[in-house]
């Protein structure tokens, strides 16, 4: 190693380490070096072979004597200090039963579990010392007027008297196996004083051994050591408190009801989304930008190169402000797209009520959603093999959605946005008959006229499909929503599926917190606080949860806990 010219990586370190010492590398035996092979050298009880006396005795140590030496490697250390060494290692070559049974005396790893200290905690309980003493003075069970006294944890053992035993100065309880007819199959349970229950449920519950099983694997391996009154509720308790459990539980399938939003014309909201990334094509278009009036369902699809918002407010203004006018209000979600100054001044400059739609809830901007599930559908059937030209069939797909018609309306978007419908391809090359109220030369004022009487009838028959529609969807969604209601000052579990590079979506907790709700915007939407220095945050009630843990954060109600702190107590 010290030949190298160059050392790098592990050879590097080595070297670094063992620089600052003057020592001499020799070839150790192989019979000396019993301690590198002892899995090898195990004795076997079967044939009852003995290793060679060659072998290291039981007390036999190496004392290796390490000299210190200011010797320094220049190209590894050039700016730091000799690092001080320790001067002799004790090298064990072969396992000393003796001297570790007399290093832990006791044998118990864990504090206050020895059987000294589980007869003291026991006297020392104020519902188990009066038991203990009855059975240590082998006295006959208690009246009723005695028992009925004490409290619930005393009349819960004093009803299983005949159960009870003292063994090695502690008190068990008979756990019958299988038939309790059979006394002779039964288990000692430890009666656990309640200064050691937390400590039971740590190491059956949240150690990695535990792994944080629900309360009935909890109890079925607990109750074969340990018993005390109440055992199962207490563990539902625990399970239910523990933030770990409650952090990896999925998202709960019971929503809260569905809201509703009508509008009355044309223009009066219209919803926004970007769609993508899709493949790139040759006009180096990769993202579908799509809006959508909630009125008329009429859609327009324009495909953009990125999703930056320069490009976003450029072609709003040029492809679809310029053309429909300017919207009432514009909806989105929450794209940092969306969210931008630029985007903010556009709307600002054009007096249109920006609104959102909460976080990772796509249901709040739901007649754009479907419309881009739609629109996968339809490119999918005319897409070559390298899906290179969907922004080439992209506007012909988009004349087909329009002129059918809508379910939410009855109306096709074009008959709800110009009060007439299109002719298709093929409706432009057959021959169509002359009808008694057509005129080659209509006129223009009568033309108009009708025009808006058909424009009036087809909204006036819009709204009320579109309210029965609304009914409707809202009437099937309510049959498995269950209505929940969130405190101000509560504390709440955030349900968060965001994904981060370099870690695994499946081994992350889905829900973060606990955070505090301090407004209720409406039935289903809170405003929650995540920190002191953030502002708080528009959430829908789906994606939040009571905080039921034990680590309450500052500013909620003292109250939520307390219906469970006297686990301990």
């Amino acid at each position: 190693m010290k030949n190298l010219k160059k050392p790098t990586g592990q050879t590097a370190r080595w070297l670094e380490e063992l620089g600052t010492y003057n020592l001499t590398v020799t070839h150790r035996a192989g019979r000396k070096h019993s301690n590198a092979d002892a899995l090898s050298r195990r004795p076997c009880k079967s044939c009852e072979r003995q290793e060679s006396g060659n072998h290291a005795s039981d007390d036999e140590t190496d004392e290796i004597q390490l000299e210190e030496t200011d010797f320094v490697n220049q190209e590894l250390h050039e700016n730091e200090e000799p690092t001080p060494r320790i001067e002799i290692v004790r090298v064990c070559t072969r396992s000393q039963t003796g001297n570790q049974s007399s290093a832990t005396p006791s044998g118990y790893c864990i504090d206050g579990w020895d059987p000294d200290s589980i007869r003291q905690c026991q006297l020392e309980d104020p519902d188990m010392s009066l038991i203990v003493t009855y059975l240590q003075e082998k006295k006959n069970k208690p009246d009723w007027d005695q028992v009925s006294k004490g409290t619930s944890f005393q009349k819960t053992i004093w009803r299983q008297w005949d159960r009870l035993t003292i063994n090695n100065g502690m008190l068990y309880r008979k756990f019958y196996c299988s038939d309790k007819d059979d006394v002779d199959n039964f288990k000692l349970q430890l009666l656990v004083p309640k200064s050691h229950q937390k400590t039971v449920f740590k190491y059956f519950h949240d150690v990695p051994s535990a792994g944080h099983l629900g309360p009935d694997k909890m109890l079925s391996r607990i109750q074969q050591l340990f018993y005390w009154p109440a055992m199962k509720s207490s563990m539902t308790r625990y399970c239910k408190e523990c933030d770990q459990c409650a952090a990896r539980k999925s998202l709960k399938r019971n929503k809260a009801p569905l809201g509703q939003y009508l509008v009355g014309e044309p223009m009066e909201r219209v919803a926004i989304d970007i769609l993508g990334p899709l493949p790139l094509t040759k006009r180096q278009n990769r993202y579908v930008l799509v809006l959508c009036d909630c009125f008329s369902k009429w859609t327009e699809a324009y495909a953009i190169p990125d999703q930056e918002s320069l490009t976003i407010a450029r072609t709003i203004v040029n492809e679809f402000i310029c053309r429909f006018g300017s919207p009432l209000q514009l909806h989105s979600d929450q794209e940092r797209s969306f969210e931008a100054k630029l985007f903010q001044d556009l709307c600002d400059l054009l007096k249109i009520d920006k609104t959102r739609s909460t976080s990772q809830h796509p249901q709040s901007n739901g007649s754009v959603e479907r419309f881009n599930r739609t629109l996968l559908s339809m490119l999918t059937f005319y897409c070559q093999n390298d899906q290179r030209n969907w922004d080439e069939i992209l506007p012909q797909v988009m004349m087909a959605y329009r002129s059918s018609v809508h379910a939410s309306t009855g109306q096709t978007p074009n008959m709800m946005m110009f009060g007439r419908n299109i002719f298709l391809p093929m409706e432009a090359v057959i021959p169509r008959p002359d009808g008694p109220n057509e005129s080659t030369s209509p006129e223009t004022d009568k033309y108009v006229n009708e025009l808006q009487d058909a424009m009036s009838k087809s909204h006036v028959l819009a709204r009320k499909h579109l309210k029965q529609n609304s009914e409707y969807q809202k009437r099937h969604y309510d049959l498995k929503a269950v209505k929940r209601e969130l405190q101000v000052g509560q504390a709440v579990w955030l349900y968060d599926a965001s994904k981060k590079k370099g870690i695994c979506h499946k081994l992350t907790s889905k829900w973060k917190g606990p955070y505090v709700v301090t407004r209720k915007i409406d039935d289903i939407t809170y405003l929650v606080r995540r920190s002191k220095k953030q502002p708080g945050k528009v959430y829908h009630i789906d994606r939040l949860l009571p905080y039921q843990g034990r680590n309450r954060p500052l500013g909620s109600p003292k109250w939520k806990l307390e219906i469970h702190s006297s686990l301990f107590e």
